[in-house]
């Protein structure tokens, strides 16, 4: 992995490697407003594109419902973190000197961004084909061999077992400063709190929440 993305953030201009490579805490101490956070929001909708081509080819007798499973497993923020420190990105990111040392370069949520931000960048200097090729690279052994289903995934499926049902996650708080977020979700079921989750990102909480939930009603049911 580590090559596949040394390769991947050598074939950038210098500008534009040190914009994916630079996380918002550092541009802020220095007063700088060149960061990744755009090239992230790009690359995480050039991942959701390539995953789903991938998917949708490897796969041809696969429903809707499953192929969007198998991806959401795929570009999940722990997926994202596992790929990431494993090709050494924590060692390239450029970090606040607060955020490096309460541990930014192992963060997952600092570590998926970076991933998202190298995509993205590929994507603007190099077109489509570089940037799919760059996430069959990265998926090539880790395309699952059965439909996972993701704890909210799961918890959609109990709850529409029961026609009119609700389900939704209201975020209940946010602590820290911008680069270094914890979020608090609640999992809400037809208006009612079931459970709550936190993480460094929206997505995460939602994913601890849904987590904690699946756990209550399996030690109810024992």
């Amino acid at each position: 992995m580590k090559e596949i993305l040394e390769k991947a953030i050598g074939s950038l201009t210098p500008e534009r490697r040190e914009e994916a490579l630079t996380h918002v805490s550092y541009a802020n101490e220095v007063s700088s407003p060149v960061n990744n956070e755009r090239l992230e929001f790009l690359g995480d909708a050039v991942l959701y594109l390539a995953v789903g081509h991938i998917l949708y080819e490897r796969y041809p007798g696969l429903a809707e419902g499953d192929l969007t499973r198998m991806r959401a497993s795929l570009v999940s923020g722990a997926k994202l973190a596992e790929i990431a420190l494993a090709g050494g990105l924590g060692d390239l990111i450029k970090l606040g000197r607060g955020e490096s040392a309460s541990g930014g370069r192992r963060r997952p949520s600092v570590l998926g961004s970076a991933l998202e931000a190298v995509i993205g960048a590929v994507f603007l200097e190099h077109g489509w084909d570089k940037a799919l090729g760059l996430v069959r690279e990265i998926f090539e052994g880790q395309l699952p061999e059965s439909v996972p289903v993701d704890p909210k995934t799961r918890v959609q499926e109990l709850v529409q077992r029961e026609p009119g049902s609700t389900l939704e996650y209201r975020v209940i708080n946010v602590e820290g400063p911008d680069h270094l977020r914890t979020y608090s979700v609640a999992c809400v079921i037809n208006g009612k709190v079931v459970s709550t989750g936190s993480g460094s990102s929206k997505k995460e909480a939602e994913e601890r929440a849904a987590e904690a939930y699946l756990r209550t009603i399996t030690e109810t049911s024992r």
